[in-house]
């Protein structure tokens, strides 16, 4: 779980401030981008789950819409933890979500993602029996208790691209919330990942072996980002190339 008690929430907006250090969170440690410690999109999602849930506690986040990725949640190790400000509004049943960092000094807010969050009754699924969970699938806890299965969410996205290329999800299905030590444990740790066309564009899935399907992506768009340049605008350096013309520029006017 990342939110802690909200800094204000009426039933209808909310705040937190959130801290995100890597010894709680170990998963993000060993998560790389480029050698660097990233939060993995399903955390940025998971976030966005216990935003919208907050609202009503009897319903449940199911589906994830227009998920907008500008920047990663990414720093060397030694510059974590970070602080994130979480922003949430409801509307009727959707709950709009935005997690950036706060602005300091001269670095704007950098947002991380943003995202609709559509809550409902969730699903049950019929459990014939109870399924023991294998021994690969217990020691990876990276997920556990999250509002999803994390590692399925994680393991669908990579067939789309690497995660530094993501830049946005037209929509996220997640029709039986649970992390995935529980839904291994209702359905089986089977989980097969299938991408497939449709009229609407390309669709992956993330399905049981008896075809329950724990994740559904949709109008996954990614893009080449700059790191270097996603660095420099959260560090609010200057390239060398702008200082030297600026440099240039301030010499002919003086000789001028």
């Amino acid at each position: 779980m990342f939110l802690p008690e909200p800094e204000r929430h009426d039933g209808t907006t909310a705040l937190w401030h959130v801290e995100i250090d890597l010894d709680r969170h170990d998963g993000i440690r060993r998560h790389l981008v480029k050698g660097q410690p990233t939060a993995p999109t399903a955390s940025l999602v998971q976030i966005a789950a216990e935003a919208a849930a907050s609202f009503a506690r009897d319903l449940a986040p199911v589906r994830y819409s227009n998920l907008s990725l500008p920047h990663l949640l990414r720093a060397p190790a030694e510059r974590w933890p970070r602080r994130v400000h979480v922003t949430a509004t409801r509307r009727g049943d959707d709950v709009d979500v935005s997690i950036g960092s706060p602005p300091v000094n001269a670095v704007p807010t950098v947002e991380y993602a943003q995202v609709s969050v559509h809550l409902c009754v969730p699903e049950t699924p019929e459990m014939a029996d109870w399924h023991d969970v294998d021994r690969e699938l217990a020691a990876d806890n990276r997920f556990n208790g999250y509002l999803l299965p994390g590692d399925a969410l994680e393991a669908l996205l990579r067939t789309a691209g690497p995660q530094e290329s993501l830049s946005s999800v037209q929509a996220i299905d997640i029709p039986v919330p649970a992390d995935d030590r529980e839904l291994a444990r209702l359905l089986g740790a089977h989980l097969d990942l299938r991408r497939y066309s449709t009229r609407d564009g390309e669709q992956y899935t993330a399905t049981t072996a008896d075809g329950t399907v724990l994740v559904r992506l949709r109008g996954v768009v990614s893009s080449n980002r700059d790191l270097s340049t996603m660095r420099r605008h959260r560090t609010g350096a200057k390239t060398p190339g702008r200082a030297a013309n600026r440099k240039r520029s301030t010499g002919e006017r003086d000789g001028g």
